[in-house]
C-alpha cells in the first residue's frame, strides 16, 4: 500500500480549512492519488458542522500529530515461528535468515514470546534426561520430522509424547514399557520380539540401512515402528531438538513495540536495553516485524499537504519531522521550512476554496454537488457573504459556479449558514476564544488573535468579563505578550477589538487604542488577515 498523504488545514479549523481539505483530497483522488486522505487537526465549529450536515459530508478524522512512529520505520520483515514448532526448525530458520532472535506466536499469530540463539544453546545443556521430551509436551510429529524418520508400520497412540525415551542400554532385563514410552535401538535383529513384548508405543530403529528389507513386520501393529537414517549417536543427539520452542522461549518481561509508538519514546528504551532486536506488533498483538537500533536512522517521514495556512505555529505538532508535499493557501508566506522542493500555490483571494475550485476547472473535473457545496460554504464563510475586504471578483465568480452545481441560492444558504455558525448559546469563554484562534509573532511580540463573527453582538458583550479573565490567564500560562479578541458584527460591518497583555502598546500604535483601555471599535474592519495582522506587523517595526 502506498504511504498515506494527509491533507489538513490549520489548528482551530474554520469552514475554509475543513472544506478545502476535503475538496482538495477528493480532487487528488480524481487525479489518481488513491492514498490521499483529508483530516483535521482541531475541533469543528458550528458553522462548519452546519455546512457538512447540509451537504451530507461527515467530518474528517482527527489527526493529533505527524511525529514519526514505529510504523514509519523500515524494520525487518516479520519472520515468526509458532509455539509448537520444534527447536530444530527454529534453529534452521535462524541460519537461513541470519537472525539472532525470532518472535514466537500462537495460533492467531499473536506474540507469545521470543527465542534467541542463546536460548537454543542453553537448551542443549539443560535437556539431558529421558523425561525431557515428555515434560515439555513435545508433538510426536515433531519428533519424527526432526529425526527425518519414516513410520513403517503401526501408530503412536498420542498426539504428544506421553512417556520417556529409552535405549537398549538403559533398559533393565525384562523391563516392560508403557504405551507412551519410546525405545531407540541401533539394530533391528530382534525387532519383532521387541514390538510384541516390550510394550512401548514407538520403537525407533537408527542406523540400520538394511532394515525393512531383511525383516518382515506384521501389519496393523499398535506400536509404531520408525526407521531413522542417522547413526545411533546422532539420533540421540537430535532427540531433544524435537522439543517445542514454547519450552525455551522467553515470555515474561518482553520488550516489544507497537506500530503507533512514537520513535522518540522508544529510543531511550532501545538504547538502555541489553537486547539488540525487538518485536513490533499491531493493535491486535500480531507480529509485524523486527526492529533494531539501526532502523532508528531510516525513517519514512509522513507526507502532508497544508491547506489554508503556511505557518508552523498554526500547524500540526511534529510538522518539522514530516515531508510537506504541497501548500495551497491565500495568506502571507510565513515561516514554513521544507527539506525538499514542493508545489506551493498561494493567490491573493478571499478563500483557499476559491483556489481549489479553480484547480478543479483547470483539470476539467466537475466536483460533485456535495463537494461543490462545501467549497461554496468556505467562500461564503471567509468572505462574510462577499462583505469582507478580502473578497475578490474571483471569489464571487467561483461561488456562482459552485452554487449552480450544488443547487442552492447563495444568499439564502449563506445567511442560514452564518446564522447557525454565529450562535454563541451555551458556549464558555474558552470555547468562544479557541474557536478561531491563531498564533503570530510581530517582531519581539508573541501574540494570539481570535476572531468571532456574530450576528448577536449583545450576546458576546455579556461575556466580556469572562473573556478578559481568560485572556489574562492565557498571557500568563502561555507567555504571550499580547492576546487579542476580534468580535466582528456581520450586520453592523465592524469589529470590536479587545486586547490584554504587556504588548498592548502595539495595538495602540496600530489602531489608536487608549493604553488605559482594553477595547476599541473599528468600523469597516472585518478581516483579521487583511485589516488587522498587517497593521500590527507594521507597528512592530516602528
Amino acid at each position: 500500500m502506498d504511504k498515506p498523504i494527509f491533507v489538513f488545514g490549520h489548528l482551530n479549523p474554520d469552514t475554509d480549512s475543513i472544506c478545502s481539505a476535503i475538496a482538495y483530497a477528493e480532487l487528488k483522488r480524481e487525479l489518481g492519488y488513491s492514498n490521499v486522505q483529508a483530516v483535521r487537526i482541531g475541533n469543528i465549529n458550528r458553522e462548519t458542522a452546519f455546512a457538512l450536515n447540509f451537504f451530507g459530508e461527515g467530518p474528517p478524522p482527527l489527526l493529533s500529530d505527524v511525529e514519526p512512529q514505529v510504523a514509519d520505520l523500515n524494520f525487518y520483515s516479520p519472520y515468526v515461528v509458532h509455539k509448537d514448532d520444534s527447536i530444530k526448525s527454529v534453529w534452521d530458520l535462524m541460519k537461513k535468515i541470519e537472525r539472532h532472535m525470532i518472535p514466537v506466536v500462537d495460533e492467531e499469530d499473536r506474540l507469545n514470546g521470543i527465542v534467541s540463539l542463546k536460548d537454543i544453546a542453553t537448551s542443549y545443556m539443560e535437556f539431558s534426561d529421558e523425561m525431557a521430551i515428555k515434560n515439555h509436551k513435545t508433538r510426536f510429529s515433531n519428533l519424527i520430522k526432526v529425526l527425518d524418520g519414516e513410520i513403517l508400520e503401526g501408530n503412536y497412540p498420542y498426539e504428544y509424547v506421553e512417556g520417556n525415551i529409552y535405549t537398549d542400554s538403559t533398559l533393565a532385563k525384562d523391563q516392560e514399557l508403557s504405551r507412551g514410552d519410546i525405545l531407540i535401538i541401533g539394530c533391528a535383529k530382534d525387532i519383532q520380539e521387541k514390538v510384541e513384548n516390550i510394550g512401548a508405543g514407538c520403537i525407533i530403529v537408527a542406523g540400520d540401512k538394511d532394515f525393512n528389507e531383511s525383516y518382515e513386520l506384521k501389519k496393523d501393529l499398535e506400536c509404531a515402528v520408525v526407521r531413522v537414517p542417522h547413526s545411533f549417536f546422532k539420533t540421540i543427539k537430535l532427540i531433544n531438538q524435537s522439543i517445542s520452542v514454547s519450552a525455551i522461549m522467553r515470555k515474561h518481561n518482553l520488550v516489544y513495540f507497537q506500530m503507533d509508538d512514537y520513535v522518540e519514546e522508544i529510543k531511550e528504551i532501545m538504547q538502555s536495553s541489553a537486547h539488540r532486536s525487538f518485536p513490533v506488533v499491531d493493535s491486535e498483538g500480531k507480529v509485524k516485524g523486527i526492529l533494531s537500533r539501526r532502523h532508528l536512522i531510516d525513517i519514512n517521514r509522513k507526507h502532508v499537504i497544508l491547506m489554508d495556512h503556511n505557518e508552523k505555529g498554526q500547524s500540526i505538532k511534529g510538522l518539522e519531522k514530516a515531508t510537506i508535499l504541497e501548500i495551497i493557501d491565500h495568506h502571507r508566506v510565513a515561516d514554513i521550512h521544507t527539506m525538499a522542493p514542493l508545489y506551493f500555490r498561494a493567490e491573493p483571494v478571499g478563500c483557499t476554496a476559491t483556489i481549489v475550485s479553480k484547480m478543479y476547472r483547470e483539470n476539467n473535473i466537475e466536483p460533485t454537488p456535495g463537494i461543490a457545496g462545501l467549497m461554496l460554504s468556505a467562500i461564503i464563510s471567509d468572505t462574510l457573504l462577499f462583505k469582507s475586504p478580502t473578497c475578490t471578483e474571483e471569489d464571487k465568480c467561483q461561488a456562482e459556479y459552485l452554487a449552480k452545481i450544488a443547487g442552492v441560492d447563495i444568499q439564502k444558504y449563506g445567511m442560514a449558514m452564518i446564522t447557525a455558525g454565529t450562535s454563541l448559546k451555551g458556549k464558555t469563554a474558552e470555547q468562544i476564544y479557541y474557536t478561531d484562534m491563531k498564533k503570530f509573532v510581530f517582531g519581539k511580540y508573541k501574540a494570539a488573535i481570535s476572531q468571532v463573527n456574530t450576528a448577536d453582538f449583545r450576546g458576546v458583550f455579556n461575556l466580556i468579563p469572562e473573556l478578559k479573565a481568560m485572556m489574562h490567564t492565557l498571557c500568563e500560562t502561555e507567555k504571550y505578550d499580547l492576546v487579542i479578541l476580534l468580535v466582528t458584527d456581520i450586520i453592523l460591518g465592524g469589529t470590536e477589538l479587545i486586547a490584554v497583555g504587556s504588548g498592548k502598546e502595539l495595538v495602540s500604535r496600530a489602531f489608536g487604542l487608549n493604553i488605559k483601555e482594553d477595547s476599541i471599535f473599528l468600523p469597516g474592519v472585518l478581516s483579521r488577515k487583511k485589516q488587522v495582522v498587517p497593521k500590527l506587523m507594521n507597528a512592530a517595526q516602528i
